[in-house]
């Protein structure tokens, strides 16, 4: 496993909390690694991350960590807890860390609530991801380019998934005078989940501009903005951006020995 480095957060004084080790890939392009960053920064947890190249997840020492071979991983020197799958490195931040309540609810007080973080957490992992997923690799990436069958149907469950978003939220303002959440009146782990895989959404999923968000779904829309505009959310977005500008792209031979067999 080669390691390039590490980029620490910044350590709160008197903080005695060890850095969480997250692993991520150079340079940095996949969404699902950042998601967990942003929680870490919102709930400042002091973390250093660990540079996996592609071509080494899925080789020992690294698939003893993550036995599926992606990213990201997580390891917590101050529990002894290893875990993989970005839904379950949230949840266990959240769980451990979460002692003010900043991205989610009290289970005891907010039972409703608690749970439904939870709900909306699963919807990215099973719906948003896959297929936004599926519709970065056909459109960028799959060897074969005449696929207008899967691009037709990756890209209508992406607007789909983006539909279901944005009916939820103007359901919740109908409720509320105040911004609208997934969850609530506060933003949580919930609304912070699906940012990264946005990002890519808005710049690279439909390159024939063929998605117009601000005006199709204006308050999915409106939500991401704001989402976007948090100091932890932004700080992670311009960390990205810098480690796409100028790590070394580990990724571009692995798919290019995929598209080769």
């Amino acid at each position: 496993m080669a390691a390039y480095g590490s980029v620490s957060s910044r350590r709160i004084a008197g903080d005695t909390t060890q850095p969480v080790q997250i692993y991520n890939a150079p340079p940095g392009s996949g969404p699902n690694p950042w998601k967990v960053i942003i929680v870490l920064e919102e709930l400042s947890v002091p973390y250093y991350i660990t540079w996996v190249s592609y071509s080494d997840i899925k080789a020992e020492p690294y698939i003893s960590i993550n036995p599926n071979g992606r990213l990201p991983s997580i390891k917590d020197p101050n529990t002894g807890i290893t875990l993989f799958e970005s839904g379950a490195c949230i949840q266990y931040l959240v769980s451990h860390y979460h002692t003010e309540y900043k991205l989610s609810y009290n289970a005891s007080q907010d039972v409703q609530e608690y749970w439904a973080c939870n709900s909306w957490l699963h919807f990215q992992m099973s719906g948003q991801g896959p297929m936004f997923g599926q519709k970065m690799w056909f459109t960028h990436f799959h060897k074969e380019k005449e696929l207008t069958t899967n691009l037709e149907r990756y890209g209508d469950e992406v607007k789909r998934i983006i539909g279901v978003i944005d009916a939820h939220l103007r359901k919740q303002r109908r409720q509320s005078e105040r911004h609208v959440w997934l969850v609530g009146n506060v933003c949580t782990y919930a609304d912070i989940a699906f940012i990264p895989w946005d990002l890519l959404l808005l710049v690279r999923l439909f390159p024939d501009g063929d998605l117009g968000a601000e005006q199709q779904f204006p308050t999915f829309y409106e939500w991401h903005q704001r989402v976007i505009s948090r100091p932890a959310v932004r700080k992670v977005i311009g960390m990205r951006e810098e480690c796409t500008r100028t790590m070394d792209d580990t990724a571009t031979a692995v798919i290019e020995k995929q598209n080769a067999k």
